[in-house]
């Protein structure tokens, strides 16, 4: 690995994404905010990747409503087992405060896309320009406050929008009409179509050259969320610093395994959320999971190591400037079943050793899971994170 630019060291990154704020109420998985930044430290990690909330700090009073329930559901991002209010700016700086006790950085990101812009529409050519610039214009009013709160003096990047085409290929007219397929989260085929990565271009740019004229000042990194495979160098200008790579395939399977998956549960064998998930027979989706993994290991870590090799070849920027890469999303599959059925063992391993081939590329920061973090079991084997860290931390 590599240092991140002037820390002196790798990140080690636990992915608290928005669920750090919804979660922080009575009876929540974040109710003890102090004691779960704590809990991080002692886990190895000095970096944690949030959702700031900017246009819900720009409130002064923001209501959650209750959206879980731990009785029929599984374990989620985001979850809230109760309504509640709260000032956002003065939880985001209390956040910022621990991280500061502990010695952990901040990556500030932004996850509600259709709450940020005002509205679920698609977005045609004819107003792409002004959507975006207003976008950043509403990051740009939340930086100021944050600023004054202290709080960007524990941030290491700014990503204007989680994983830009997740939005864009849905929701940007001129993109969609050049999209040739329906993408998911942690995409492993890169599509070459220069049509495409120009007209991501200019949605990444109109999005971050407010933000980078703001935090230009702080020393903080701009920083480009991914889908997946990308050639992130030709989707962005010389305003952007970092790359950061998503990568959560499947186990990889051979003709029984996609059997033996289907025997669980209809589409069990495909991309399946945590509704879907809930209707398998977990416990033997867990068994089928664990076979597929052990079975085919091999061909899961030549994934691994093959697919980051390869993002390492697109960070060059016309201009000659190279992107910085952390990884924040890794390492699979996107959705794993946190059920007393399920048992993490390979779920483990593999992550683990995933990490460890990470750890021999020039990354500068990668995460351990997308499940790291407090709400799920993952969290409580305190060993697992804190030996897995201290691998990277010792790698640099």
């Amino acid at each position: 690995m590599i240092s991140y630019f002037t820390k002196g060291e790798p990140l080690t990154i636990s992915m608290w994404d928005f669920s750090w704020l919804k979660g922080n109420h009575p009876g929540g998985a974040y109710e003890d905010l102090a004691r779960r930044v704590e809990e991080a430290k002692i886990r190895g990690y000095n970096t944690l990747r949030v959702d700031c909330f900017p246009n819900l700090i720009l409130q002064d009073t923001v209501n959650f409503k209750k959206n879980w329930d731990p009785k029929t559901e599984l374990p989620q991002w985001g979850q809230t087992e109760i309504d509640f209010s709260c000032n956002v700016l003065e939880r985001l700086s209390t956040l910022a405060e621990l991280c500061r006790k502990n010695g952990i950085w901040l990556g500030l990101d932004a996850w509600d896309k259709a709450s940020m812009i005002g509205h679920y529409n698609i977005i045609e050519p004819q107003d792409e320009e002004r959507t975006f610039v207003s976008y950043s214009e509403t990051w740009v009013k939340a930086l100021r406050l944050m600023r004054e709160e202290g709080i960007l003096e524990r941030a290491v990047w700014v990503a204007p929008m989680n994983e830009v085409p997740h939005y864009c290929c849905g929701k940007v007219r001129s993109i969609m009409d050049l999209e040739q397929r329906i993408r998911t989260e942690g995409e492993v085929i890169l599509e070459i179509n220069a049509d495409l990565d120009q007209a991501y271009q200019r949605v990444n740019h109109w999005m971050g050259e407010a933000i980078k004229n703001e935090i230009g000042r702080d020393g903080i990194s701009l920083c480009y969320s991914s889908l997946g495979a990308e050639p992130y160098a030709n989707r962005l200008t010389d305003i952007y610093d970092v790359a950061d790579v998503h990568y959560m395939p499947s186990v990889v399977m051979d003709d029984s395994d996609v059997e033996a998956f289907e025997q669980t549960g209809k589409g069990a064998s495909r991309f399946s959320n945590f509704l879907q998930l809930i209707t398998y027979d977990l416990k033997r989706y867990s068994e089928v999971w664990d076979t597929a993994c052990q079975k085919n290991y091999g061909k899961m870590l030549e994934g691994v190591r093959t697919y980051h090799e390869n993002a390492l070849k697109h960070l060059t920027l016309a201009s000659g400037k190279q992107l910085c890469p952390i990884i924040t999303e890794s390492f699979g599959p996107c959705y794993f079943p946190d059920h007393p059925d399920v048992n993490w063992d390979w779920y483990k391993r593999y992550n683990a050793d995933a990490a460890k081939l990470i750890a021999k590329l020039p990354f500068a920061g990668t995460s351990l899971s997308n499940f790291a973090e407090p709400q799920y079991r993952l969290w409580k084997d305190e060993e697992w994170h804190r030996t897995t860290n201290l691998f990277l931390q010792n790698s640099y």
